[in-house]
C-alpha cells in the first residue's frame, strides 16, 4: 500500500477513473465498483482499489437508501444480510495486503462478470427475505467484496426478490451501505487507510459525486438500453481480460 500520493500520471489516471464510473452510476444507478476495479488494476494495485473505494461507497449508498422513505423499515427487513455482509468484508480485508495480485484480479475478474451476466441475461431466481437467504447472501457478497469491493451477489440477490423499483433502491443502497461499512472500518483497522490513501479516497469521492452529477444530466439525453447494455458488455470484456491475464 502507498505511504505517499501516486506519481502525477498515475494519480490522474485514478481520478478520472472515479470521474467515468461515478458517471456511469449517475447514468444507470449501477456499476461504480465495477468499474473503477475493472481499470484500475491496470494502472496501480488492486489492493490500493479496494482501499479508495471504501469512502465513496460508504457515502454514496449511504446517500441512496436514506433518501427512499421507508428506509427503517428496509433496515429492519434486511438487517441480518446487512450485518453479514459488514462483518464478512471487514474480517476479508484484513487479508487483502498479503493476498498475491494475481489472485485479486481473478476475484475482481469473477465478479465483473457474475455482475455483467446476471443483468445482461436478466436471470429471474426464486428468493425470498428468509435470514438463511440473507446470511447466504451477506456471506458470499463479504468474500467476493473484501477482496474486490465488487458485491455480485447483493445485486442477483436485491434483483431476485422483485421488489417495487423504490424499495429495491433503498434495499440495494443500505446492503451495499453495510458493505461500505465493513470495507471501510477493514481498510483502517488493516492500515491500508492511512494519511495519503485516506486522503486521496476522499479526493475520489469528490470526482465520483461529480460524475454523478454528469451521469444524472447524460440520463436524460441517452437511451437508457443502450448505454446500460454497452457499459453491461464493456465489464464483461474487462472482467475477462482480468481472469484469462492472470490465469494465463
Amino acid at each position: 500500500m502507498i505511504s505517499a500520493f501516486p506519481e502525477t500520471d498515475i494519480l490522474l489516471a485514478i481520478l478520472a477513473i472515479f470521474l467515468v464510473a461515478g458517471t456511469v452510476k449517475g447514468s444507470l444507478g449501477i456499476g461504480f465498483p465495477a468499474i473503477v476495479m475493472s481499470i484500475l488494476p491496470i494502472f496501480a494495485e488492486p489492493a490500493l482499489g479496494v482501499a479508495l473505494l471504501a469512502i465513496p461507497i460508504f457515502v454514496t449508498n449511504g446517500a441512496q437508501f436514506l433518501t427512499v422513505k421507508g428506509w427503517p423499515e428496509i433496515i429492519r427487513r434486511f438487517l441480518v444480510a446487512g450485518i453479514t455482509v459488514a462483518v464478512t468484508i471487514f474480517v476479508v480485508v484484513q487479508f487483502v495486503a498479503d493476498v498475491p495480485s494475481r489472485w485479486i484480479n481473478i476475484a475482481v475478474g469473477i465478479s465483473l462478470i457474475l455482475f455483467a451476466l446476471t443483468s445482461l441475461l436478466k436471470l429471474e431466481l426464486t428468493m425470498t427475505e428468509h435470514p438463511a437467504w440473507q446470511a447466504l447472501v451477506g456471506i458470499s457478497s463479504g468474500l467476493i467484496g473484501g477482496l474486490s469491493a465488487v458485491k455480485a451477489p447483493i445485486m442477483i440477490y436485491t434483483v431476485g426478490l422483485k421488489l417495487p423499483r423504490e424499495e429495491f433502491m433503498c434495499a440495494a443502497g443500505f446492503l451495499f451501505f453495510m458493505g461500505g461499512i465493513g470495507l471501510t472500518a477493514g481498510t483502517f483497522s488493516a492500515s491500508l487507510l492511512n494519511g495519503p490513501t485516506t486522503l486521496l479516497s476522499l479526493v475520489c469521492c469528490a470526482f465520483a459525486l461529480a460524475g454523478f452529477r454528469v451521469g444524472a444530466m447524460i440520463r436524460k439525453r441517452l437511451s437508457d438500453k443502450i448505454f446500460r447494455t454497452t457499459i453491461l458488455w464493456v465489464i464483461l470484456a474487462l472482467g475477462t481480460r482480468l481472469i484469462v491475464t492472470n490465469v494465463f
